[in-house]
């Protein structure tokens, strides 16, 4: 009974450690993660300079974010934000289902370069689908057939894209492109219905409706892009307006 009672407590110990090493050291752990992980999921160079997140009430700033370009396009990076703002129930922090209230990307440059028919986001955008099917992560975070655990999951109570300016090019333009102002994307209750969503979910759902948004205002401004000499994106880009 004794040596049953001292390793309790040393498992109590390890674990208690454990959760005030994970509260201390969420500015670590969330960038860490974020530079490890990123990259694997959306098929480019992922980099934060900042973390910083308060475990008393959940509230944070990312700073300096940044996502390169898939392989053959020349653009420099695809998305760069200065700040994203995030608000996290701390009491879901050391939980399998981490509720977080809202991440607001505020003001990202976004480079949206057509090569070949196509363009650096969608080739984003389908990295990312297909690093969720290798995955095994079914529809809505759930494990799929494989049986597969999606590893930890996120209710969003909202994400919203706010002020972004895309500028858009081709290699012809070299380096060149029509820059204008896009429409805010604005995304609620992500995972609420399905019991949570994985990253690489949540990062499909945003990328997904970005992508949209971006064609949509294409399409939308269609007579001054031909001005600006990019005629040739257009009839790419009706195939992703449903």
């Amino acid at each position: 009974m004794k040596r049953w009672a001292i390793g309790l407590a040393v498992v109590l110990a390890v674990s208690a450690g454990g959760l005030y090493w994970l509260y201390t050291s969420l500015d670590f752990v969330v960038k860490a993660t974020i530079e490890r992980f990123g990259p694997d999921i959306v098929g480019a160079p992922v980099s934060v300079r900042s973390v910083s997140i308060s475990a008393a009430d959940g509230r944070g700033l990312l700073r300096g974010i940044e996502i390169g370009n898939p392989p053959g396009y020349s653009s420099p990076r695809a998305l760069r934000a200065a700040t994203i703002a995030v608000g996290i129930d701390p009491s879901t922090i050391a939980r399998d289902v981490v509720v977080i209230r809202d991440i607001l990307v505020d003001s990202p440059e976004i480079a949206y370069e057509v090569r070949g028919g196509t363009n650096n986001l969608e080739a984003i955008r389908r990295h990312i689908a297909a690093y969720v099917e290798r995955s095994g992560e079914g529809e809505g975070g759930r494990a799929a057939p494989s049986g597969r655990s999606p590893g930890r999951r996120y209710v969003i109570g909202r994400i919203t894209l706010r002020g972004a300016r895309v500028t858009m090019t081709n290699p012809l333009l070299k380096g060149g492109g029509l820059t204008f102002n896009l429409p805010d994307v604005d995304l609620r209750d992500v995972g609420k219905r399905s019991g949570g969503v994985t990253a690489a979910q949540a990062a499909s759902i945003v990328t997904s409706a970005l992508v949209a948004r971006i064609a949509q205002s294409i399409l939308t401004n269609a007579e001054a892009l031909r001005r600006g000499g990019v005629d040739g994106a257009l009839d790419a880009l009706r195939g992703l307006v449903r």
